[in-house]
């Protein structure tokens, strides 16, 4: 009797610590992050398959992967990421801040994906223009949803200028706008442009760059683990970056 008292003991014993294992490693488990990101062919964009790929897709994933969380990722248009971050609905968005109503619900990851230019585009053909004073009494193409350095917007707003805003829902469009005279000049991301003239199948367009920012993760503090996720993936960056992966997102 004692020796089968004593055998249930050490099998009560071993389910117990078993159980508590299961227990722990459930209290442990890291959540799903839920990833916004903009449609950009090359970057991020939706397969036949209606998957999120692209570079920037990749990226994101393996240094979610690194730092030990599983990712949904899904594409959106800039204004539900917005909604998201502010929410908590979206986690995580690779971008650049410049939303200053988002600074309050957000934090930022300390390392770089790369560098985000902003260029004044022009006809082909066309003088270089010598700003600001280029640009007064001017049409100036904007991306519509888009955010741009302040600095920037405060030269668009300044009413000595007298430019007119006008905007376009993509990137294509605002080149074709550009390009048929509906505007006498696009600001817009070079990455974007690039991609747009590459699509439609033309040369670069001439531009001059007006603002060079670091393209980060933007992390929404709502949703109640974003300081350990920044902290999770600064380390993951560089324990990837000691391995020699490329984690400049923005290079082509």
């Amino acid at each position: 009797m004692k020796l089968m008292l004593a055998v249930i003991f050490v099998l009560g014993a071993g389910i117990g610590d078993a159980r508590a294992q299961v227990e722990m490693g459930e209290l442990q488990e890291k959540p799903v992050v839920r990833v916004g990101i903009m449609s950009f062919p090359g970057f991020s964009e939706l397969n036949e398959a209606g998957e999120a790929v692209g570079k920037t897709v990749v990226l994101t994933r393996m240094l979610l992967e690194q730092a030990g969380y599983r990712a949904d990722i899904r594409i959106m248009p800039a204004a539900r990421i917005w909604r998201g971050l502010e929410s908590g609905g979206v986690h995580l968005w690779p971008g650049i801040l410049n939303k200053p109503a988002l600074k309050e619900h957000t934090l930022m990851t300390d390392r770089d994906l790369g560098q985000v230019g902003i260029d004044l585009y022009y006809r082909p053909g066309e003088s270089e223009p010598e700003l600001p004073g280029a640009l007064a009494g001017k049409r100036v193409i904007l991306i519509t949803n888009y955010t741009y350095v302040t600095s920037l917007l405060d030269t668009l707003r300044d009413p000595e200028l007298g430019l007119e805003q006008v905007t376009s829902i993509s990137h294509i469009g605002a080149v074709q706008m550009l390009l048929k005279g509906r505007g006498d000049y696009l600001l817009d991301y070079q990455v974007q442009v690039d991609a747009a003239t590459r699509q439609l199948g033309i040369a670069p367009l001439p531009s001059v760059q007006m603002a060079e920012q670091p393209m980060r993760f933007i992390l929404s503090q709502e949703s109640g683990f974003a300081p350990e996720l920044k902290a999770d993936l600064d380390r993951a960056y560089d324990e990837l970056a000691l391995q020699g992966v490329d984690l400049e997102v923005t290079r082509q």
